[in-house]
C-alpha cells in the first residue's frame, strides 16, 4: 500500500532549536488524549438519538479520521521540519493559488482546539463537585456569566497544564505518561466488560434518529459534524513531526497507530456504555453518568472512574496547549501571523502561544455563557482546516509529482482522499446549517467563527504589510525548488536523511 524510507536522523528545527528527543510511542501517548474527548460528547448524542445511533455516527466520524491520518502520514514526512501540523501542510500546498488559505488554515485549526481547554477544565471541576465537593454549590456574577466551584478548579487546572508545559515537552511527557496508563483503564473497562457483566441489555441500544424531528439523514450529518471533533484531532500527533528521532518512521507509525486505536476504541466504547446505560439515565446527566455505570461493573468504583476520567481530561489539555503552540509558532514562522507569536522561551516551547490560550480561555470560562458553544463554533473552522489539508494532498500530487516522499500511498489512496474530501465537505455545509437540531451551533456561533476566520486574515495582512514591509499578494509567485523538480542534492540530503542516500530505492509495502 505504500513506499517508504527509514529516517536516522532527525533534521534540525528552523529558528531556535528544540531538541528532537520524541518516538512514535510519545506520539501515540499523545493521541490517548481523544478518548478522554469521547466521554464529553458520547452522552449527550446517546440521550438525543440513542445508543445504536450514537454507535455508528462514533464508527463513521472514527473510521474516517483513521483514514486520514494514513493520508497525512504521506504530506508529514514531504516536510518533516515544518512546524504546525495539517495546517502548515495546507498552508505549503496552497500558497501558490492563495496566500489567504494558510491563515485562515491555522486559525480555523488554533481556534478549535483552543477553545476546548476550558471545556476541559470545567469538566474536571464538574467531576470534581460531584464526587468529593456535592455541598459547593456556591456562585457569584461576573456580569455576563454565573461563576462556581467548577470554574475555579477549572481555572487552576488550566494554569497547571500551561505551566508543565512552557517548561519543556519532556516533563509534560511523563504527565502524559501517567495520565494516559490511567486513562486506559475505563477506555479498557467500558470496551470489555459490560459483555461479560451481566448487566449489558442490548435492548438499552435504540435507533433514535427520528426524535430530532427533522429529517434522518440531516440528523445523521448534524451530530457526525459535532462529534467529529472528538476523533479528528488523533491528527494532531503529525504537530510533532520535528520533534520525532526519526521524522518519517515515527510520524508514520505514530498517524497510523494512533488511527487505529482511536477506530477500535470509538467502536467498542459506544457500544459498551450504551447497552449498559438506561437512556432515560443519560439524559438526566450525560456527564456524570459514567460514575452510576462503573458501580454496576466495580462496586465502588465511581471514586474510580472519576479519577480516570480527570486525568484524561488532564492528559486532553496537555496535548492541546502542545499542538496549539506549536500552530501558532509554526504560523508565525512561515509568514501567516504577526511575529511575536512565533517566540519561544529558554526551554524551545512556544511560551508566548501558550499564554494565549491561557488567557483566551480564561476570559471564555469567566465571561462567556455556554463554553461548549464556543467549542461548536470552533468546529466550522477545524473542518474548513480538514478540507484544506486533504485537497492540499490532492494539489501536491498534482504540482509536485516528483518531489521526494519517504511514504508514498499508492493510487488508490488519491480516490479515498477525493472521496474524504467530499464527506468533509458535506458535513461542513450540513452541519453548519443545522445547529438546532444538536442543540450546539446556530447563528452566534456561525457569527463567531466568521469573525475569527476573518481576524486571521487580519493578522496576515499586519504581518506581510506592517512587519515585514512586503506587498500584499493573492497568490504566492514563488517557482518550485529543485526539490520540488526532483532535483535531490545528495550531500544536502544526507545531511538530513543519512539512510536516504546509501538505501535502495523505496519499496511498495
Amino acid at each position: 500500500m505504500t513506499k517508504h524510507l527509514e529516517q536516522e536522523a532527525a533534521p534540525p528545527i528552523a529558528g531556535e532549536e528544540r531538541e528532537p528527543n520524541l518516538r512514535w510511542w510519545d506520539g501515540f501517548t499523545i493521541s490517548l488524549a481523544i478518548p478522554a474527548a469521547l466521554f464529553i460528547g458520547m452522552g449527550a448524542a446517546i440521550g438525543a438519538i440513542g445508543g445504536w445511533t450514537a454507535l455508528v455516527i462514533l464508527a463513521t466520524v472514527a473510521t474516517i479520521a483513521c483514514l486520514q491520518n494514513f493520508i497525512y502520514s504521506e504530506v508529514a514526512t514531504m516536510f518533516p521540519r515544518m512546524v504546525g501540523g495539517i495546517a502548515a501542510y495546507a498552508n505549503e500546498a496552497w500558497r501558490r493559488r492563495s496566500t489567504i488559505v494558510g491563515p485562515l488554515a491555522a486559525f480555523g485549526y488554533w481556534f478549535a482546539w483552543s477553545s476546548s481547554l476550558g471545556v476541559y477544565g470545567l469538566q474536571i471541576g464538574y467531576l470534581a463537585q460531584a464526587q468529593w465537593f456535592p455541598d459547593q454549590t456556591w456562585s457569584f456574577s461576573t456580569g455576563l456569566a454565573d461563576v462556581g466551584f467548577p470554574h475555579i478548579v477549572g481555572l487552576g487546572v488550566m494554569i497547571v497544564g500551561w505551566a508543565l508545559n512552557v517548561v519543556g515537552l519532556r516533563l509534560a511527557m511523563w504527565v502524559m505518561y501517567v495520565t494516559g496508563a490511567i486513562l486506559l483503564v475505563p477506555v479498557l473497562v467500558f470496551a470489555l466488560a459490560p459483555f461479560f457483566s451481566g448487566e449489558w441489555d442490548i435492548n438499552n441500544l435504540q435507533w433514535a434518529l427520528g426524535d430530532s424531528g427533522f429529517p434522518g439523514w440531516q440528523t445523521f450529518i448534524a451530530w457526525a459534524f459535532v462529534l467529529a471533533w472528538t476523533v479528528f484531532g488523533v491528527e494532531a500527533v503529525s504537530s510533532f513531526t520535528p520533534e520525532y528521532k526519526k521524522p518519517v518512521s515515527d510520524t508514520r507509525r505514530a498517524l497510523r497507530v494512533s488511527g487505529i486505536f482511536v477506530l477500535f476504541v470509538f467502536i467498542l466504547v459506544p457500544l459498551g456504555v450504551g447497552g449498559l446505560a438506561k437512556r432515560e439515565d443519560v439524559i438526566a446527566d450525560p456527564v456524570a453518568f459514567y460514575l452510576g455505570l462503573f458501580d454496576k461493573l466495580m462496586p465502588g468504583g465511581s471514586l474510580i472512574v472519576t479519577v480516570c476520567l480527570i486525568a484524561g481530561l488532564l492528559l486532553m489539555m496537555l496535548m492541546t496547549y502542545a499542538d496549539t503552540g506549536r500552530v501558532l509558532e509554526g504560523s508565525a514562522r512561515s509568514g501567516l501571523t504577526i511575529k511575536q507569536l512565533g517566540v519561544t522561551n529558554r526551554f524551545g516551547m512556544p511560551a508566548r502561544a501558550s499564554t494565549l490560550d491561557l488567557i483566551f480561555n480564561i476570559f471564555l470560562i469567566f465571561f462567556v455563557c455556554g463554553a461548549l458553544a464556543i467549542v461548536t463554533a470552533g468546529i466550522t473552522g477545524y473542518i474548513l482546516c480538514h478540507i484544506l489539508a486533504l485537497s492540499g494532498f490532492l494539489l501536491l500530487r498534482k504540482d509536485r509529482p516528483k518531489r521526494h516522499r519517504p511514504v508514498k500511498l499508492s493510487r488508490i489512496w488519491v480516490v479515498i482522499a477525493s472521496v474524504l474530501l467530499g464527506i468533509d465537505v458535506v458535513l461542513f455545509v450540513i452541519g453548519l446549517a443545522s445547529g438546532e437540531i444538536t442543540g450546539y451551533g446556530g447563528p452566534r456561533e456561525i457569527i463567531i467563527a466568521v469573525f475569527v476566520l476573518a481576524l486571521s486574515l487580519v493578522l496576515f495582512y499586519i504581518r506581510r504589510v506592517v512587519q515585514d514591509r512586503k506587498k500584499f499578494v493573492w497568490r504566492d509567485p514563488e517557482p518550485l525548488t529543485a526539490e520540488d523538480r526532483g532535483e535531490r542534492d545528495p550531500e544536502a540530503v544526507g545531511s538530513l536523511f543519512p539512510s536516504e542516500v546509501s538505501s535502495a530505492p523505496p519499496r511498495a509495502e
